[in-house]
């Protein structure tokens, strides 16, 4: 797979937070967000204005520990949309500052149980992946056609789902897999992952809740029962729950494909 360089997700993050500030500066601040039906635009707005401002503390600080997060207190929102949107725009500058004065390499904390995600270079990966999805639910809020991304970054968009997002298990849970494979391909770069299903258990150690879901992890062989295909854009905004299943081909085992569906239906803000 070809990844985009560090240099390039500074670039992106830089983008997608422009279209993202543009789809919501003339929107309806109490429009819904479609893909987060409790979210109005004012709280999409709200949420990456946090995130980028929580991430751009953690590199600045340097945080390269969970238990430093306590020097971090989370910003109360303006109280209006024009306030929050100078917000979000004062947000972005910090992030930008930090990631550009840091080296990739650098140690940071990260939430991942993966300890080589914990990096200043997988922050920028990440932070830009966040403004690209959200840059999507701007558009969409705004009932704006939604901006085409870069394959190359479309198609590692959809290796975080894989290796990270879905595939990177807490420390705390217990993945069981049963064995079934199935094949995810993008299209238009040639890029393929194989994820075998399973089922996905533990108790969340701050709520005590315990659950069992599906669930998925990356492997490099087996023979698959099925296929989820598309270019990496439509097979990245999919996986994300931010496009139709239409825009995806799906050939195989039906069952094997509701279980990826299961997976995927929680959904990731």
């Amino acid at each position: 797979m070809t990844q985009p360089t560090n240099d390039q997700f500074r670039a992106e993050i830089d983008r997608q937070s422009a279209l993202f500030r543009t789809a919501l500066t003339g929107c309806d601040e109490a429009a819904r967000v479609p893909a987060c039906p409790a979210w109005a635009a004012t709280d999409l707005l709200a949420h990456l204005t946090e995130v980028q401002a929580f991430w751009a503390h953690i590199v600045a600080t340097p945080i390269t520990e969970g238990s430093q997060l306590d020097s971090y207190d989370d910003p109360t929102p303006a109280d209006t949309y024009a306030a929050r949107l100078t917000e979000f725009d004062a947000a972005h500058r910090s992030l930008g500052a930090a990631v550009g004065a840091a080296t990739p390499g650098d140690a940071r904390w990260v939430w991942a149980s993966d300890q080589a995600l914990h990096t200043v270079g997988y922050i920028t990966r990440r932070q830009a992946h966040e403004a690209l999805i959200h840059r999507v639910d701007a558009e969409q809020t705004a009932a704006q056609p939604v901006t085409d991304a870069d394959p190359h970054l479309a198609a590692d968009g959809v290796d975080e789902m894989v290796t990270v997002m879905l595939g990177g298990h807490p420390e705390w849970a217990s993945f069981a897999g049963d064995g079934r494979v199935v094949r995810l391909a993008a299209t238009d770069t040639g890029d393929k992952w194989l994820v075998e299903l399973g089922r996905l258990a533990g108790t969340h150690p701050r709520s005590g809740e315990q659950f069992e879901e599906a669930g998925l992890r990356p492997v490099t062989g087996g023979e698959p029962i099925a296929t989820i295909s598309a270019p990496a854009w439509p097979l990245d905004l999919w996986m994300w729950n931010r496009t139709d299943a239409a825009t995806v081909e799906r050939t195989g085992d039906a069952d094997a494909l509701r279980h990826v569906d299961d997976a995927l239906a929680e959904g990731l803000n």
